[in-house]
């Protein structure tokens, strides 16, 4: 132990990966000082707390009021998804509140319809301030509904109003030619949920013109508050939230709208600094990522873990026509399953349904994939009657029939399991607290849970133990490949395996239908299913960090129960952040 191993190092290196991309996103945010970022709680008519982060440009005072923005995410989403567009318009002068709509988030959960879900409170918030002079307002697909409501339900004036990805439906019973001010429609072209030549036929009558609206033309004009305008920038409805297109025309949009030209804290609009703010989460998640991975290899030598790390040992390995062949059936039935379940309304009454329903359609596909892997194994059996599931990663052969030494061997795995996690929120808390701050790359990672959403953690952590533990009977079990001819290649070459062969069919799926939907020029699977979809966009990349877990815990122990711990929580920690809760 006298000696500065490279697990250290790498230690080292995790932990400064870490740090410089929390500072890297956390100067993005605040404009390098220019702006601050603080996270404050308002509280609706109702009563619901409403958790948003308050970007002030510290130009702004009293005697030199500036423009004020709500930003407003959309469903299964949170403030953070629309933070470059809160980075943007903060550093160009306005001040920004972006919030948790109500039941996402950190807010409160729903207490009924027709309440105010966040957008009320927003508006009367920045409108109090007295550094806050004109007001405009930005939502995404939910929160542009939000925003709406918002505005026929105050009476504080709006003079600029720009909906990303919503905001389309009914149009006649909200919209007119002058009413309401200045408004910016942005629709991805291949935005799942909108048929885009319907759309700009009936914004017809609101852009007071007989035919059907021309995108990118400017109707009407700013002073008078008639301005409209529609822009169809080369995006689906998830990335919407940070396409250059779209925050690029709606800071100038509400530049014109709340201050008529540029100032003197204009920054040209293709100038953007956002990109910055998502590489910094990138670089911090990571580094977490990589520390978890150190600390185990570190944990694992101390004499207290020692009687559980084991070189892997099996004899078993499969070909590649196998591998790939009974690879895309796992990932097949995975899939099919999960959209099962969120296609089939459930008569369930939970306040998370929709993120039981996922859960419920990965357990389901588990248990169809172990039954397969069992038949699998008694055919393996019928040439090899010595094939045990020791060789899929099970317990080690000389502990077979000593329960004691297997409890104990599963409780050690366990115990380093929870100490990774432990590890990763000690991480989490103060960045959340002190820094406004999450561990994220757009796609959600770890955020930290207000006591609400951590009342859901201990369910569907049970949820997921069972579906990790299939996972890696499978993924590092019977799918595995034999080994090269060291270590490091040896470790290389079964994650980056195991990691395509697990994320291969969805990346399939959404390359057929981003493929499609270019060549089209609109979206090849439109509606809820469309929508649907665009989970995959976050399963894929928490697939990829549950399979590398997998990998590096069979490589240190010859067993998963590391990994088996550490992924089911860390599933759990981030199905109760972002899932909505309707009570």
């Amino acid at each position: 132990m006298g000696r500065f191993r490279p697990r250290y190092v790498i230690f080292l290196v995790s932990i400064i990966m870490m740090i410089s991309g929390i500072a890297m996103a956390w100067g993005a945010q605040n404009n390098f000082g220019t702006v601050q970022a603080n996270e404050i709680t308002l509280n609706t008519s109702e009563g619901v707390p409403i958790s948003a982060i308050l970007q002030r440009p510290l130009a702004a005072t009293a005697g030199n009021p500036l423009p004020g923005v709500v930003v407003i995410h959309g469903v299964i989403q949170s403030k953070e998804w629309l933070m470059a567009f809160g980075i943007e318009l903060a550093r160009r002068g306005f001040v920004v509140l972006t919030i948790d709509a109500v039941g996402h988030g950190n807010s409160g959960p729903s207490v009924g319809a027709g309440t105010d879900r966040g957008g009320i409170v927003a508006l009367e918030y920045l409108d109090s301030l007295p550094y806050v002079s004109t007001l405009g307002i930005v939502g995404h697909s939910m929160g542009a509904g939000i925003e709406i409501q918002a505005l026929n339900d105050t009476s504080i004036h709006v003079d600029g109003l720009v909906l990303v990805g919503g905001g389309g439906g009914g149009l006649s019973t909200w919209a007119n030619a002058t009413n309401p001010r200045n408004m910016l429609f942005v629709v991805g072209l291949y935005d799942e949920l909108f048929d885009v030549p319907e759309l700009l036929n009936n914004l017809a009558d609101p852009f007071n013109t007989s035919a059907p609206v021309t995108p990118g033309q400017l109707y009407g004009d700013y002073t008078s508050g008639t301005a409209r305008m529609v822009v169809l920038p080369l995006t689906n409805h998830l990335f919407e939230t940070i396409d250059a297109t779209a925050i690029s025309i709606t800071t100038e949009w509400l530049m014109y709208s709340l201050k008529g030209s540029p100032d003197a804290y204009w920054i040209p609009s293709q100038n953007l600094l956002y990109p910055l703010w998502i590489l910094g989460g990138i670089f911090a998640c990571l580094g977490a990522i990589l520390s978890v991975l150190a600390l185990f290899t570190i944990l694992i030598s101390f004499n207290f873990f020692q009687q559980i790390q084991h070189p892997p040992n099996s004899r078993y390995f499969v070909k590649t026509p196998k591998y790939l062949g009974f690879g895309l059936i796992y990932g097949l039935i995975g899939l099919v399953s999960l959209f099962a379940m969120l296609i089939v309304d459930l008569p369930i009454s939970y306040p998370q349904s929709l993120g039981f329903s996922v859960i419920l359609g990965l357990f389901i596909g588990g248990l169809v994939t172990f039954l397969i892997l069992v038949g699998i194994k008694s055919f393996l059996n019928r040439s090899d009657r010595t094939l045990t599931w020791n060789d899929f990663g099970g317990f080690n052969g000389k502990e077979k029939g000593d329960y004691k030494a297997v409890l104990k061997t599963v409780g050690l795995g366990f115990l380093l399991g929870l100490i990774g996690i432990a590890w990763l929120y000690v991480w989490v808390v103060p960045v959340d607290l002190f820094l406004a701050l999450d561990f994220r790359v757009f796609l959600p990672f770890m955020k930290a849970l207000s006591p609400l959403r951590a009342l859901f953690v201990p369910l569907y952590f049970l949820l997921f133990l069972p579906i990790f533990l299939v996972d890696g009977l499978w993924v590092m079990g019977y799918l595995r490949t034999q080994p090269k001819g060291n270590w490091i290649k040896t470790q290389t070459w079964w994650t980056s395996k195991a990691i395509i062969i697990k994320v291969l069919i969805l990346t399939l799926v959404l390359a057929i239908q981003t493929g499609v939907s270019f060549a089209l020029g609109g979206p090849f699977i439109s509606g809820f299913m469309g929508f649907y979809l665009l989970f995959l966009w976050i399963f894929i990349p928490m697939y990829a960090i549950s399979t590398t877990f997998l990998a590096w815990s069979y490589r240190l122990s010859n067993r998963f129960y590391i990994a088996i711990l550490f992924n089911a929580i860390l599933f759990a920690w981030i199905m109760a952040a972002i899932l909505p809760i309707y009570i």
